[in-house]
């Protein structure tokens, strides 16, 4: 029996983020992660030609950014920086939509390998993560700004699935 009560995922599309998306993003920024990037890291990454942030925004009007993601594509891999969904919206599959979408893209630009770093602490992302065929490759001593260790992980892409 499905739980009625669950909030269904509406109508969704994957767009280049623009300059208008970014107070959404800064916001959602601020919610979920323990050390936000800043306006200026956002306009810093749109500035790098090898750098590409999306976000995903609701079908009907586009105006509501539900999560978002930062990659760099450089030579054979493709980096991860950033994934992040709002947290009214988490659970709907958003994160496992971005990240199907950034494995079509490095496929469709050649990469071998996806990689990325993740925090120790952050079960659901790691979980997704294995679930797409990610290997933790390292581990990483206080990787982050507050001293916490995290995964780096790794998708070699030659048989990569996108239905995970």
């Amino acid at each position: 029996m499905s739980d009625s009560s669950a909030p269904a995922l509406p109508p969704v599309s994957i767009r280049p983020a623009t300059p208008d998306d970014l107070d959404p993003i800064l916001a959602i920024e601020g919610r979920v992660h323990l050390a936000p990037w800043t306006k200026a890291n956002f306009e810093g990454e749109w500035m790098k030609p090898y750098s590409t942030t999306w976000v995903v925004t609701d079908d009907e009007t586009d105006a509501e950014v539900f999560g978002y993601a930062t990659f760099w594509a450089m030579d054979d891999s493709v980096e991860i920086l950033n994934i992040a969904v709002d947290l009214p919206h988490r659970g709907l599959g958003i994160a496992k939509l971005l990240l199907q979408q950034i494995i079509r893209e490095a496929l469709k630009k050649g990469a071998k390998r996806l990689i990325l770093d993740v925090r120790k602490s952050n079960l659901p992302a790691a979980g997704l993560y294995q679930r797409a065929g990610f290997v933790i490759t390292q581990y990483r001593k206080a990787f982050y700004s507050n001293g916490e260790d995290a995964y780096h992980m790794a998708l070699e892409l030659e048989g990569a699935l996108l239905d995970f």
